[in-house]
């Protein structure tokens, strides 16, 4: 999607991919090159528009659950703590019991 200059004129090209090849379309430089420039362009604009509420949208849920992560961050210190205090410890992510012999 771009205007080319060939010489002193310039031609509208847009280019799309067809099955593995890409393919360019000319539209030239007639008022169908303005108009699939327009076109084009709204496009991209509506798409970055998306994409910005996306974001938005993304950072909303984010600040919502920070502190709900917070409170599983708590809790799950808290659980460690009394499960070392019973006497367990760590292993490949299992909680498993000290041996007797062992502290």
């Amino acid at each position: 999607m771009a205007w080319e200059t060939k010489g002193r004129t310039r031609y509208y090209t847009r280019s799309r991919r067809v099955g593995r090849r890409v393919v360019r379309e000319s539209f030239g430089k007639g008022p169908e090159a303005h108009l699939a420039a327009a076109l084009d362009d709204r496009r991209r604009r509506e798409r970055e528009a998306a994409r910005a509420a996306r974001r938005r949208q993304r950072s909303r849920w984010e600040a919502a659950a920070r502190p709900l992560n917070e409170l599983a961050g708590l809790a799950e210190l808290f659980v460690r703590a009394a499960l070392f205090a019973a006497g367990f410890h760590r292993h490949q992510r299992s909680w498993r019991r000290r041996r007797h012999g062992r502290d």
